[in-house]
């Protein structure tokens, strides 16, 4: 198993978001496809990770949300604090395109839900 790691960062203040991009993987391998936090930017304090709900599930692998525990992105004056975090992990199975979508539910208002999605190339392990 070859895992790989691509992350989306949101952190309260300067949310960062972009829709996930085409990601190529081997059968078998699993993948971190993005990772969300939040951080109260007024006093750097770590909330509970965004609600993250897979909304359309993948057919030819499989899909999961991981809670576990990291660090904050490495800029800014919250730089490297630890934090809840919430993965969209992918597991690939089968060689083919797939595509799957989340939605992610932050405590901040102004932030509110975003909605994402990632294809995944899968190609035969050797």
């Amino acid at each position: 198993m070859r895992p790989q790691f691509y992350s989306v960062l949101a952190v309260i203040g300067m949310a960062l978001s972009a829709p996930a991009l085409a990601q190529t993987l081997k059968s078998g391998d699993v993948a971190v496809l993005a990772s969300y936090y939040e951080i109260r930017g007024s006093d750097c304090l770590a909330l509970r990770a965004p609600r993250v709900a897979i909304t359309q599930m993948p057919t030819l692998g499989k899909a999961s949300i991981l809670q576990t525990r990291g660090q904050s992105n490495n800029s800014g004056r919250c730089a490297y604090k630890a934090v809840p975090v919430a993965q969209v992990v992918y597991q690939a199975d089968q060689a083919g395109s797939d595509t799957l979508s989340w939605e992610v539910k932050y405590q901040n208002k102004t932030i509110g839900t975003r909605r994402y999605s990632a294809t995944v190339g899968v190609t035969p392990a050797p």
